[in-house]
């Protein structure tokens, strides 16, 4: 029996603010657009936050983490502060 999209979302969302705290803080321009998804692959729900775009393709993925729908495991967060470290933050500009 598979663990319930929500709690399996929470433990996402935990282990992925507690990643993005070793990181410079996103900037609130990109916070404001930031969108939670999820993909389906066998036991596994792969959590991406991410800043969406026209096209699916082109959405800017900020971090990602697999959890495992039987287990509830939650593995490695990968985080890519590159995509929103090298542009200035407008706001404080």
């Amino acid at each position: 029996m598979t663990i319930h999209l929500d709690t399996l979302k929470e433990k996402a969302r935990a282990a992925t603010r507690e990643a993005l705290a070793r990181h410079p803080p996103i900037p609130d321009r990109i916070r404001q657009n930031l969108t939670l998804g999820v993909q389906f692959s066998g036991e596994v729900r792969i959590f991406e936050l991410y800043v969406p775009a026209e096209r699916p393709e082109n959405a800017i993925v900020l971090a990602r983490v697999a959890v495992n729908s039987i287990t509830g495991e939650v593995g490695q967060v990968d985080v890519y502060p590159e995509r929103w470290c090298d542009e200035p933050d407008r706001k404080n500009s």
